[in-house]
């Protein structure tokens, strides 16, 4: 199977994805001849590319290539046009059929219009591309559907109503022999027998052009304008007469196509319960650094959720449909939890599998892993970690090759690993490997419109769990739970919920009803039931870890831009929210 075989359709969807992106594209096949193109690429369709370095990339390793500075990233250090490209910024992607890269699709910028359209929504142009690339890749298989199609009439009006195109058979004359479902839809069609005068006049056209078409036209359909891309096939002669293969394409579907996709991989992240502005922006940020491989540093209080961000940066990732695999370095005993992560091979020490056993980081592999606890990682398991981030290999306990993986690690803590640093119990090179993008869960008691949120959630989880009847929490609890500071977060607000499930089954949980469970669960003495609950919002969070970090650079005598890579941000955002929590430096 070869893109060259279905080349007037690869170009259709190319001409299909510039109209709609306004961004150049073009398609290569793995022998990086250029299959489809627009704008000036389309001159030199059909000939073998010259500095397709990117593209090599892209189809060796089956990843998308971002490259946001042509000519001048290490990428493109054995590019002729090395230094001086053209190109403004290009990202391309991978085209699969079944295990085999068949070719890259990229979209090119070549000037300051077109780059800002590249890369103002760098993850929904990823998740676009996909699908495009998901689209060629059905092609090949609607042409293979196609070529044994036209020997059997019977099963093409069968398979044509899977397609989602419209496809229609004219015969030379313009009469209609077949039409699937989908044409149907299109073109607004309610009786074939009796096709409207615009429609024939349509087929007529089409007829009277060159064999092939590759065309946008705009119909009036049920007095609403639609624009549908039309190509034209001649088939092979049947009888006297030949026949043309039409087939149809709306284009809003191509842009809705991308709208979908990223509803979807926001999914995971709407399944963590939470309406407060903190964790709404948190769960925005974690959305976005979900698309890279970095490695993510996650930090909160325990019972906040760190598991759960992880899970979702995982789940809405291109890595999805590999393993996640969860390892609590402080649940492990120190010296189990070497060979748990590395694995090792036969004989390595008194009681080890005969056979050997591959490790976590093996396990992961194409996929994540979470280290849960890291700050518990006792000192020599954190230098091997570090030559894993470093080298993305392992060596097996008891071995001594190097075995490669493709793992994203992220990380979680509820200590203070910058002080762990300081104190010399965290090495600071392996806290700077960790810490590329930090995430900050913020507590509940600092979230309170998720307290309600939550709670909410549970009893509704433990209606079906407990088969009761709980209606909700009366105002006087819900009073109770706000003011009090949950110091072991969700996870404890969970188990409170659970524990009066326990008791009462139906109505309203009230404290005329559940006075005395609540003060017994809870701790707490009647006269002090007005906790008030110290208040930490986001923002102040991110003014304390700021000031930590200066301090941190003072005290090691390092410049004060040195904060920005321990916070993990640039160095204009470092200074511009010292502006804005006037933080003396």
């Amino acid at each position: 199977m070869e893109l060259m075989d279905i080349q007037p359709a690869v170009q259709r969807i190319a001409d299909a994805i510039a109209a709609v992106l306004k961004i150049e594209v073009e398609i290569a096949n793995h022998h990086f001849i250029r299959v489809a193109g627009t704008g000036e690429q389309k001159e030199s369709v059909l000939h073998k590319m010259e500095g397709d370095l990117v593209y090599q990339s892209a189809i060796r390793t089956g990843q998308p290539v971002i490259i946001e500075n042509p000519g001048f990233e290490k990428i493109c250090e054995r590019c002729r046009f090395y230094g001086n490209c053209s190109e403004t910024g290009e990202i391309c992607a991978p085209i699969t059929y079944g295990d085999q890269v068949l070719g890259v699709i990229g979209l090119l910028a070549f000037n300051a219009e077109q780059r800002r359209r590249l890369f103002e929504n760098t993850e929904g142009i990823l998740t676009f591309l996909s699908k495009m690339a998901d689209l060629l890749s059905s092609k090949l298989h609607e042409h293979d559907m196609i070529q044994q199609l036209t020997r059997n009439s019977e099963k093409m009006v069968k398979v044509m109503n899977l397609v989602n195109e419209g496809i229609i058979v004219i015969d030379e004359r313009g009469s209609l022999q077949e039409m699937n479902l989908k044409a149907e839809v299109l073109l607004g069609i309610e009786n074939k027998s009796s096709l409207p005068l615009h429609i024939r006049d349509l087929f007529t056209k089409l007829v009277q052009e060159s064999e092939e078409v590759n065309q946008m036209v705009t119909l009036s359909i049920n007095k609403e304008e639609k624009s549908l891309y039309i190509t034209k096939q001649k088939l092979s002669s049947a009888g006297q007469y030949s026949e043309y293969l039409i087939s149809l394409q709306d284009v809003n579907e191509i842009c809705n196509l991308a709208e979908i996709a990223t509803e979807d991989q926001r999914k995971p992240f709407d399944q963590i319960v939470g309406v407060s502005p903190q964790i709404m922006e948190v769960k925005e940020y974690a959305f976005k650094v979900s698309k890279s491989n970095s490695t993510v540093l996650i930090q909160g209080e325990s019972g906040t959720g760190k598991e759960e961000f992880a899970k979702a940066i995982h789940n809405s990732s291109m890595r999805k449909e590999y393993p996640f695999v969860t390892v609590n370095c402080g649940a492990i005993p120190e010296n189990l939890l070497e060979s748990e992560l590395f694995g090792y091979e036969k004989g390595a020490f008194t009681g080890a599998n005969n056979k050997g056993k591959p490790g976590k980081f093996e396990l992961a592999h194409r996929g994540s892993i979470f280290l849960d606890e890291i700050g518990e990682m006792p000192p020599f398991l954190q230098v091997k970690l570090l030559r894993v981030l470093q080298e993305r290999e392992i060596e097996h306990l008891g071995g001594t090759n190097s075995i490669p993986v493709d793992v994203r690690v992220i990380a979680a803590t509820n200590k203070d690993l910058q002080e762990m640093v300081s104190n010399g119990d965290f090495r600071e090179d392996l806290y700077f490997r960790l810490n590329v993008i930090p995430i900050i869960i913020p507590p509940l008691r600092s979230r309170k419109e998720d307290i309600l949120a939550l709670s909410e959630y549970f009893i509704s989880t433990f209606n079906n769990l407990f088969q009761a009847n709980v209606l909700g929490l009366g105002k006087d609890v819900k009073e109770l739970i706000l003011n009090y500071p949950w110091k072991g977060n969700v996870r404890e607000l969970k188990n409170f919920i659970e524990y009066l499930f326990n008791f009462i089954t139906h109505g309203w949980i009230t404290m005329e009803e559940a006075e005395a469970l609540i003060y017994r669960k809870l701790e707490i003495k009647k006269e002090n039931i007005h906790i008030t609950a110290p208040s930490f919002s986001l923002a102040k969070m991110e003014k304390e870890m700021i000031i930590k970090a200066l301090n941190y650079v003072r005290h090691h005598n390092l410049n004060i831009e040195d904060a920005s890579d321990l916070l993990g941000i640039g160095r204009a955002t470092l200074f511009r929210k010292i502006n804005k929590y006037q933080i003396d430096t």
